[in-house]
């Protein structure tokens, strides 16, 4: 097994050092391997016992071949690979944990950008929370550090866009509030400027592009961002003697123009991403068209983030 971690170490490092050859690349020859090797184990039936069977290494040549996958980028054989791993009888509980820590990792990684964000958010909690604690041995805390900052790294994008913010604490603990902290004061306050400022500063945008989840932010967290913008709007123009709270559409044009310094967003801008979020059930209420004001539900008219259920976000 050792041999094999050792050779996808040396492939990926082989295609590193040799971003623009055109030929095969070294990864790519080894993860076809990789998959063979995968398949003759889901098949042994050479024993019933785990310890006896070629089963017990499934998790191990499953976690490599998924670790050369996403470095060629290349996950579309994830969902057969996953499949056959399924049909092989085993349960994962019954492997290491470094083994089960390493196969949720990357479960949640491919559910993050499949943008099943709920089952992702699972895996990466649990590969997060059961990283190793310290130790002893200076680089063995190193690599767990860095295992657990990946993790974290992942879970955080996924929970952001559940709106679930981390503390400052926790993303200073893994260096990450540089990243993170300026979008997560964007959405809580609504401030669409500071959310595009942000993405699109050269050193944000190029770490998040690298680790290939800026486009995920860009677009989930837009959506939030624009249902705080409506929220503190409404709170603030809210008169006591209503028995609903509702806003003029032309107020909520005011603020987002105001805050993006973007003359071309019209009361039609507004409208349609105003009925979007009512679609998609981040705001409860309605739009009196002909009035152009958003009425809001009497009941609970912001639901929590986390507990709305959306099928596809779009502004």
């Amino acid at each position: 097994m050792n041999l094999s971690y050792s050779l996808v170490e040396w492939a990926v490092y082989a295609d590193e050092e040799r971003p623009q050859a055109k030929e095969l690349k070294i990864s790519d020859a080894f993860g076809k391997h990789l998959s063979k090797a995968l398949n003759i184990i889901i098949s042994d039936k050479s024993s019933n016992e785990l310890g006896d069977s070629k089963k017990m290494a499934l998790y191990y040549v499953a976690n490599l071949s998924f670790r050369v996958h996403f470095k060629l980028r290349s996950t579309r054989l994830m969902p057969t690979m996953m499949a056959n791993i399924s049909k092989a009888g085993v349960n994962l509980s019954d492997f290491p944990m470094s083994q089960q820590v390493t196969h949720r990792y990357y479960l949640g990684r491919y559910l993050l950008y499949q943008l099943d964000l709920r089952r992702s958010e699972k895996h990466l909690k649990f590969a997060f929370n059961n990283c190793p604690g310290p130790s002893q041995d200076e680089t063995e805390n190193m690599v767990t550090f860095k295992n657990s900052r990946l993790a974290l790294l992942y879970l955080t994008a996924c929970r952001l866009c559940l709106g679930r913010m981390p503390s400052l604490q926790l993303l200073q603990a893994y260096n990450l509030d540089t990243y993170f902290q300026p979008l997560i004061t964007a959405v809580k306050s609504g401030d669409l400027s500071l959310l595009q400022r942000s993405l699109s500063s050269p050193e944000l945008m190029s770490w998040f592009v690298r680790k290939e989840i800026y486009f995920l932010l860009k677009e989930k967290l837009a959506v939030l961002c624009w249902r705080s913008l409506i929220r503190r709007t409404c709170l603030v123009s809210r008169r006591p003697t209503e028995p609903q709270m509702r806003v003029q559409l032309e107020a909520l044009l005011s603020v987002a123009r105001a805050l993006t310094k973007d003359d071309t967003y019209d009361i039609f801008d507004v409208e349609c991403i105003t009925a979007s979020l009512l679609d998609q059930g981040y705001i409860k209420g309605y739009i009196h068209s002909q009035k152009k004001i958003l009425v809001l539900g009497k009941s609970n008219p912001f639901p929590t983030v986390w507990n709305v259920e959306v099928m596809e976000e779009v502004i």
